[in-house]
């Protein structure tokens, strides 16, 4: 998951304004900024990394062809650029921003989601009595599950935030009508829409990187073929190929194109038949239920998502 479902909807009739990022919980503001933040600098590490090592590549190549007046000059700039090299590969470890993408990405989506059913009155929320402590609560069972965020948020915390907004408040007072409507357009429409542009942009993704390594592969396999039947190059071009496509493959895999296409391809489509059902629903307890099961469709993705990385994510259940 590179990042967070991003809210861009327009007015809905009956409800003060759009939902921004600003009208969800402190708590959710600094996750989102922290992971986003986390998730940028890791790449721009892991670009680096594979960067530095095409360029090692590269620069080997040409010993053979180097003057003997610059083979020092030569050789020392290969130590360096290996040396940077292993420089980016420690300071990725060292950092581990990765973990800090993932660990806050886990601790927005969980408070997004107890966000959404707030505002909608949903289990285990539906108490007006009870529901502003359960909600806190909730937060702060969230928070807990990461002993580490409180270090990791420092940086993105925002004073003037509520745990509670005016805005979810004022959503969650609106009639029954007027909730579905802006949860059916402002949630479940919003968020069907962003898991099928995802899902498009990953299978693009995918292709695009298949056919960069497929074609550097028979490129590296023609120019061997030429240099066994002509006695060789004195420049060693096809290491630095399949360099480039190990580097391909290594980049494809981490953006993990082929499986982010087919899990957010399966959220969208699950999404719009909850919607076809939703529209027709009048009664109150049902609406609920369809709450219940957009809420798991979008949270099911990013809980399999930490799940892989040993990262706990809360959501809410029934009777809890």
């Amino acid at each position: 998951m590179a990042e967070s479902p991003k809210s861009q909807q327009k007015p809905t009739a009956g409800v003060v304004g759009p939902i921004e990022d600003r009208h969800f919980p402190s708590l959710f503001q600094s996750a989102d900024q922290t992971s986003l933040s986390a998730q940028r600098l890791y790449l721009r590490l892991q670009k680096s990394h594979l960067g530095f090592l095409i360029v090692g590549s590269l620069v080997a190549a040409f010993a053979a062809i180097v003057p003997t007046v610059a083979v020092t000059w030569f050789y020392t700039s290969l130590a360096i650029t290996l040396v940077i090299g292993v420089i980016l590969t420690w300071v990725t470890h060292s950092r581990r921003d990765d973990k800090v993408w993932f660990d806050c990405r886990a601790i927005a989506e969980s408070t997004k989601t107890a966000t959404w059913r707030y505002m909608m009155k949903a289990a285990p929320l539906e108490g007006d009595d009870s529901a502003k402590n359960q909600f806190v609560a909730e937060l702060r069972e969230i928070r807990e599950a990461r002993p580490s965020s409180p270090r990791d948020l420092a940086k993105s915390l925002d004073g003037t935030a509520q745990s509670i907004s005016d805005f979810m408040n004022d959503v969650r007072t609106k009639p029954f009508e007027e909730r579905k409507a802006f949860y059916l357009e402002s949630r479940l429409r919003d968020q069907k829409g962003w898991y099928a542009k995802k899902a498009n942009l990953n299978s693009c993704g995918e292709s695009h990187w298949f056919w960069i390594t497929t074609g550097l592969q028979c490129f590296a396999a023609v120019l061997a073929i030429v240099e066994a039947a002509s006695g060789g190059f004195q420049i060693a071009v096809v290491p630095i190929l399949m360099t480039c496509a190990a580097a391909a493959v290594a980049w494809n895999q981490m953006k993990r194109h082929s499986e982010l296409a087919q899990t957010y391809s399966l959220a969208a489509q699950e999404l719009g038949e909850q919607e076809a059902i939703a529209l027709d629903i009048t009664d109150e307890s049902q609406f609920f239920a369809i709450v219940e099961q957009v809420e798991e469709t979008i949270s099911r993705e990013h809980t399999m998502w930490c799940a892989r990385r040993d990262t706990v994510i809360r959501t809410s259940k029934k009777g809890k």
